[in-house]
Parts: structure tokens; C-alpha cells; sequence
């Protein structure tokens, strides 16, 4: 479990403090306008940027007092943009600093599609595909380094994982995301721009606004349409969505 107490960041890009647990088998929607700060929270949660303020931790434990091979495998980050660097084969680098066995290798291709991609170069891939290799690399990350002790698949942090996907792909890949949450009891947190997949599929959301926190709690009290459509100053209409009680938002022309 991660745990925020008063955690915030003093130094800009600023974010004020809060509170907050996020918990195995749960997905947490991190959502708000440009420059809210949403990339900056993952930072902070994943521990690549330092908390300035109050606390962070896992396992009941400060994130800077991880060892790096330890925290590597309870905690991955995917960021929007990874460089990948060399000339790898789709399998080899789903499993880059990680020994899985050939099963977990399979089933995380599979997930995600990949399977007729594993012998490509991900240099010859699409930016979707390439962003599907991405999440199914750090989803290997923590499943492969799972100890026997762990109780839980550990923290996946997404940064915007939808963002190169066709409509067909976001759909398939927010449906997975849910699976592995259930399957690995894993706590999966990802940055969305498109308030409908995380009204959809979301536990639970963060709405954030100029680097503070303004609401949280389940997406049909988080993504009103009236106050969702003040901060992202757009005009919006809410339709009914026969499977969730949280609105769907659209654009009113």
C-alpha cells in the first residue's frame, strides 16, 4: 500500500499537500488540465522526485529509504515518453532487467496484444505499439521480481498509457489494466486525459488544478459535469452511460 501523508513538493513545478492511500486490487485515475500537475504527482509517488513535504510511503516504509533493487521490485513507472535506446526485439525488451520465465513472458504478450510483435524490432513499431511494450515492460517488472513473501503484485504508475491508442486499443488496455489489478492484486495509477475511460474503469479518481488536489473519491462524485466543465473551462454535456453511474462528458459544439 502507498501512503500520503500531508506530501507535497515546495520547489517547481509545486504541488500542495495531501493525504491518501492507494491500495492493492484498486485503479486510481489521476486526471486535470494541462499543467495541473498530474505528472508531477506520478514523480513524487514513484519516487523519482524526492517529497518535500510530509511523507510518502510503501510497505509502511519512506520511499527514500528503498534500496533501488528492492523498491524496482514492488514499484514501476512508465513514463509517456521512454526512449528505448538499442535495437531490441519486442520480447527482449519486455523482460530488460528482469528474469522472468517464458510463461510470464507469454502471458504479458498476450495481455496486451503483442504476441504477433515479439520477434520486431520495437524500432520498426508504431508509437501505440511501442507505448503496449512500455506497460507490458514494467507490468514484468514488478510480477517477475514478486517473492514469494509479497502479499500483492506491487505499484504499476502509468503516465498518460492511453495516449497513442486507437479507441479499440484504449478500451482493450483499460480492461486489461483492470484484470491485472483483480488477477495480481496490483494498485495500478494512471494520469488520463479522457475523463469518460476513467469515469468507466477507475476505482477511484484525483482531480487536480494548478498543482493541488481539489477533489478525490469514486468517479461519479469526482467527475461532475458542472464543476468538471469550470476547471477544464470547456463546455460540456453529460449523457447517460448505460454501465456506470458516472456520466459520460461531451463537447457541446
Amino acid at each position: 500500500m502507498l501512503t500520503l501523508h500531508q506530501a507535497g513538493l515546495t520547489s517547481t513545478p509545486a504541488l500542495a499537500p495531501m493525504n491518501g492511500e492507494i491500495h492493492p486490487g484498486e485503479l486510481l485515475a489521476i486526471v486535470g488540465p494541462n499543467g495541473a500537475g498530474k505528472s508531477t504527482l506520478l514523480s513524487m509517488l514513484s519516487g523519482y522526485r524526492r517529497c518535500e513535504q510530509g511523507t510518502v510511503q510503501l510497505d509502511g516504509r519512506l520511499l527514500d529509504e528503498w534500496e533501488i533493487t528492492a523498491l524496482a521490485s514492488r514499484r514501476a513507472l512508465v513514463a509517456q515518453q521512454e526512449p528505448v535506446g538499442f535495437d531490441w526485439r519486442v520480447e527482449e525488451l519486455v523482460c530488460l532487467g528482469s528474469n522472468p520465465d517464458k510463461a510470464l513472458i507469454a502471458e504479458l504478450l498476450d495481455d496486451l496484444d503483442l504476441v504477433p510483435l515479439a520477434k520486431r524490432s520495437v524500432l520498426s513499431l508504431s508509437g501505440g505499439e511501442r507505448q503496449r511494450v512500455m506497460i507490458a515492460r514494467g507490468a514484468c517488472q514488478l510480477l517477475s521480481r514478486r517473492s514469494d513473501a509479497a502479499r500483492d503484485g506491487g505499484l504499476l504508475l502509468l503516465d498518460e498509457p492511453t495516449s497513442a491508442l486507437d479507441i479499440g486499443q484504449q478500451q482493450r488496455l483499460m480492461r486489461q489494466l483492470r484484470t491485472w489489478a483483480t488477477r495480481h492484486h496490483m494498485a495500478i495509477v494512471c494520469v488520463l486525459h479522457d475523463l469518460n475511460l476513467a469515469g468507466t474503469y477507475a476505482d477511484y479518481v484525483w482531480l487536480l488544478q494548478k498543482g493541488q488536489r481539489i477533489a478525490h473519491g469514486k468517479p461519479h462524485d469526482v467527475l461532475v459535469p458542472a464543476s468538471i466543465a469550470d476547471v477544464y473551462e470547456a463546455e460540456l454535456q453529460a449523457l447517460t452511460s448505460q454501465t456506470t453511474s458516472t456520466p459520460l462528458l461531451a463537447l457541446m459544439r
